[in-house]
């Protein structure tokens, strides 16, 4: 992978994040409403696809945090010449740093959906994907915690701004992973600009005052 010559502030690699799995959050991914519930037999296969999650999956992340060298409305440059462009000014605000994150539910999902779906089990394999998607979110959201614990008292967290999303690019994805060691929490980007494992997800957290962040979400 090649590497911009960047010197975070602070980074670091969790490699043992709980695997935390909230049922209506995998019903809210499967797309229930919140007011539905499954079938019972569905509801049986997700009690058993969490129960096994919980058991097999190992999520990880990785983080690193860097001072801004300049911001404008659509774009962060960190030193010595690496620019983020998006919507910056809508979803970032007023931060002077910013943390870039990997976050993975691992490889074992994608070789459990692929076992339920050869099997013939449809429904189990789409639960299986609903949880790891859910499973890479709170991993991120793990990360948020961790990234917390180093800041000052006085600093803020932005919510988590994603390639593909409300203005940034998905080929910005190459530029964050030149900016977190990724591979520490076995995150590899292909060409196609695609994570592996596939239940990964990447992005930027703004720091700064808490007032101003807290003013800005």
């Amino acid at each position: 992978m090649i590497r911009c010559d960047v010197a975070p502030r602070s980074a670091s690699t969790l490699d043992h994040i709980p695997v935390v799995i909230d049922r209506a959050e995998v019903c809210r991914y499967l797309g229930y409403p919140s007011s539905a519930n499954p079938h019972p037999a569905a509801a049986r296969i997700v009690e058993d696809v969490i129960a096994e999650a919980r058991r097999t999956l190992r999520p990880r992340g990785a983080w690193a945090l860097y001072d801004l060298a300049a911001r404008d409305r659509r774009s962060l440059t960190i030193r010595p010449d690496v620019t983020v462009r998006g919507a910056i000014s809508d979803f970032l605000g007023l931060a002077d740093r910013v943390a870039v994150v990997v976050a993975t539910a691992g490889a074992e999902i994608a070789t459990r959906t692929e076992a339920a779906r050869r099997s013939g089990d449809l429904v189990g394999a789409l639960v299986w994907d609903a949880v790891g998607s859910h499973v890479a979110e709170t991993a991120a959201d793990a990360l948020s915690y961790d990234i917390r614990r180093h800041l000052a008292p006085g600093d803020g967290l932005t919510l988590r701004y994603s390639p593909g999303y409300c203005g940034m690019d998905l080929d910005q994805q190459s530029t964050l992973f030149t900016l977190v060691s990724a591979e520490t929490a076995g995150v590899t980007l292909h060409p196609t600009l695609i994570m592996d494992p596939i239940k990964s997800v990447s992005g930027l957290y703004g720091i700064g005052p808490v007032a101003e962040i807290e003013a800005h979400r």
